[in-house]
């Protein structure tokens, strides 16, 4: 096995000259080098039981019914994509009462197996409608071309829920995540007043629910599968660590990685640190197994890693091109 520190030097040159995005090839293992084990070892995630509650709206709502479906399922399309287990949902109705009694009780009482290790309870807070009217205008550009903009309303409907992410059976608050977005419509009309349909409201305020869970990423970033780092490998293709994670956590090549590592006080606390980002190598086939990913990292970070350090998932946010998701996160 060779030695970190004697490699070191030697590669210098050529990881300066890498650019760690591009990196699509898996080093062999001959290239292993040896790295220190952490004092305090990670370890891999257990799979995660999430039960998702029917969703409450205590107001009176023409899209409430369809508000309540988009919600419920688009939370539970964002837990299932990040890995976690979701409790069947013909159980989460006949619960509901149950657990909400416990919310106020502060326990929820389980015999045997626990049904999950965390209970989302949803409540759509808002779903306001607004209007403008526009009179018909005309202009004469420099050219002495005339344009007419025809009279019209703009619509917009703005929706709010409140998602509390509680751990079971104790009924600890872990997280209380905010959904809010808009959806707009243009329609032309002459009438002053702007009427609009149920069903034309009713698609507005669906698809506001929708952007709101699609473009919020907190639910994605609680539950993050995390596992040790098991080794390093150093050859021309850069420098790359193996994560005990992989297919089985949904991990897919040029995910980002997060590591960090924990460190004992002399009071016996644990202290966590951040020590740098990487991700996982774009390589379809030899970059990601069911249990383990090679991920790629810079020469900086590879100085510091240590064996059992932890490695955790960032979800993907808002693109640079994705505009939608920009600007809904921008509020506008």
């Amino acid at each position: 096995m060779i030695k970190k520190g004697l490699v070191a030097v030697a590669v210098s040159t050529v990881l300066s000259g890498c650019v760690v995005g591009g990196v699509d090839t898996v080093c062999l293992p001959n290239a292993q080098i040896d790295i220190e084990s952490s004092p305090v070892p990670a370890k891999t995630t257990e799979d995660i039981k999430v039960i998702v509650l029917p969703v409450d709206m205590s107001f009176s709502d023409p899209a409430k019914g369809r508000l309540q479906t988009v919600f419920r399922n688009d939370l539970e399309a964002t837990i299932e994509k990040t890995g976690s287990k979701l409790v069947d949902r013909k159980l989460a109705n006949k619960l509901k009462g149950e657990i909400k009694l416990a919310e106020q009780s502060g326990r929820l009482n389980t015999k045997g197996v626990p049904i999950a290790d965390l209970a989302i309870l949803t409540e759509v807070t808002a779903s306001n409608l607004s209007y403008s009217f526009t009179e018909r205008k005309e202009k004469v550009n420099d050219e002495g071309e005339k344009k007419v903009y025809p009279a019209h309303c703009d619509f917009t409907t703005e929706v709010k829920a409140v998602a509390k992410v509680v751990s079971l059976p104790d009924m600890e608050l872990v997280e209380r995540i905010e959904f809010s977005s808009k959806d707009f419509l243009k329609s032309e009309t002459t009438n002053s007043r702007c009427p609009i349909s149920d069903a034309q409201y009713t698609s507005m305020a669906s698809e506001a629910a929708a952007k709101s869970v699609k473009y919020n990423f907190n639910l994605q970033k609680l539950l993050a599968p995390s596992a040790p780092v098991m080794e390093m490998r150093q050859c021309e293709a850069g420098t790359m660590v193996k994560v005990a994670m992989g297919t089985n956590k949904r991990i897919q090549p040029g995910a980002d990685i997060s590591f960090s590592q924990v460190f004992k006080s002399d009071d016996g606390h644990t202290e966590t640190y951040t020590v740098g980002e990487g991700y996982v190598v774009k390589h379809e086939a030899d970059a990601v197994k069911p249990a383990f990913a090679w991920v790629a990292i810079d020469e900086e970070l590879s100085l510091k890693l240590r064996k059992g350090d932890t490695a955790k998932l960032v979800p993907e946010e808002c693109a640079i091109w994705d505009v939608l998701c920009m600007t809904n996160n921008w509020g506008i």
